[in-house]
């Protein structure tokens, strides 16, 4: 049974919710690549870590619950030692609000089904630290878990005097002990106070309900390999030249004036001559093209750094069609062009999404960036 490490007592700091990283190992073999059969949600749920369970979690709150539930105003990874019970929280108030008012979901990530002994271990974390005043009580708690609860453990949470007698009858062999290091008894202003709380709080979030929500989120791609969508048309360049082309656009404007021997600063120093008007024309559509890739990369796979190790092997194919002896400016551009066009791409997860025009406009964006320098190179 894989279980989290036992959790330390002890004063954990709030820290607001990093931005995931891009996944490690995500379903790569479904966003294109053609390799291999399809691996169901489900499926791929069982086979994360706790940790990676726990981040697909603060995932689905961060970007699902935080949009649709208007009143959350942060969330929060409280996961680890000192946490007390808290995995990831939902804050429904602001800082400056007291009582502020909390939404809970305690990540559990087993082989079976969860059943109701380690259901009531976690409830009485809640209970004794809401008794002892080190927090209030939340307004939900949920368990989040891939394999669902047991039936009889969903009875009781259907029937939240039934889960209180659950807790109270089984305190000595499922909770006592549970809550931190030491043993904790439940003495009479304890089982008062679990008396007095409110059970209708406990619920358990179904497997594929959350799947189904993750699947809304800007993460779920790269996690669980879904098809991308259509790309849709590349805009057309804006008429007048955008502060983020001012580097390729410098570059073309050296690069035609060391061809016509003479200073270029706009393009209409060169309108007249039309396989340079043509040269600039289409070098703006391309490059806007690639930039469409870029888009795809950050929106639906969580992080453009998918687009950045794309540029990266297209700076290694070029290199020594870039770095050949003896060219002029225009013909390193058609050299390094011409080869990006027949790079072969090997695996990388968006090489099925690369069009002719992204190849070229990837040329421009790694100008766009000074790694490429058509006259010094």
């Amino acid at each position: 049974m894989a279980k989290k490490p036992a959790k330390q007592s002890g004063v954990s700091t709030p820290a607001p919710l990093p931005m995931p990283t891009p996944w490690p190992s995500a379903n790569a073999r479904l966003l294109g690549m053609g390799l291999g059969l399809p691996v169901q949600p489900l499926v791929r749920l069982a086979q994360f870590s706790a940790a990676e369970f726990e981040r697909f979690t603060l995932e689905w709150a961060s970007d699902y619950l935080a949009k649709n539930v208007p009143e959350i105003c942060e969330v929060q990874q409280r996961g680890g030692s000192g946490d007390k019970g808290r995995d990831v929280i939902a804050w429904h108030d602001p800082s400056s609000v007291s009582p502020r008012r909390w939404s809970m979901y305690q990540c559990k990530h087993y082989d079976a089904r969860l059943g109701g002994g380690v259901a009531a271990a976690e409830i009485a974390k809640i209970l004794y630290y809401t008794h002892i005043g080190d927090y209030s009580a939340p307004h939900e708690y949920y368990f989040v878990t891939h394999q669902g609860v047991t039936s009889p453990l969903q009875d009781l949470l259907d029937d939240p005097d039934k889960l209180r007698d659950f807790v109270i009858t089984n305190w000595d062999q499922y909770c006592a002990d549970k809550i931190h290091k030491g043993n904790v008894p439940l003495d009479a202003a304890l089982n008062t106070h679990v008396a007095q709380f409110d059970f209708s709080i406990f619920r358990a979030k179904q497997p594929q309900q959350i799947l189904n929500e993750h699947a809304k989120t800007r993460y779920h791609l790269t996690v669980f390999g879904l098809p991308l969508i259509d790309r849709p048309k590349p805009p057309a360049p804006p008429s007048a030249v955008a502060p983020a082309e001012a580097g390729y656009v410098k570059q073309l404007y050296d690069t035609i004036g060391e061809n016509i021997g003479a200073s270029v600063s706009s393009s209409s120093d060169f309108q007249h001559i039309a396989p340079h008007k043509n040269l600039f024309e289409r070098s703006r559509i391309t490059f806007y093209c690639a930039e469409g890739l870029k888009e795809l990369a950050r929106d639906q796979m969580a992080d453009a750094a998918f687009f950045d190790t794309l540029l990266d092997e297209f700076a290694d194919g070029l290199y020594h069609s870039y770095n050949a002896l003896g060219l002029t400016g225009l013909q390193r551009l058609a050299a390094t062009v011409q080869a990006a066009q027949s790079l072969q791409l090997g695996s990388h997860v968006l090489e099925p999404h690369v069009r002719a025009n992204d190849r070229e406009g990837m040329c421009h964006q790694m100008a766009n960036d000074d790694r490429l320098r058509w006259c010094a190179p």
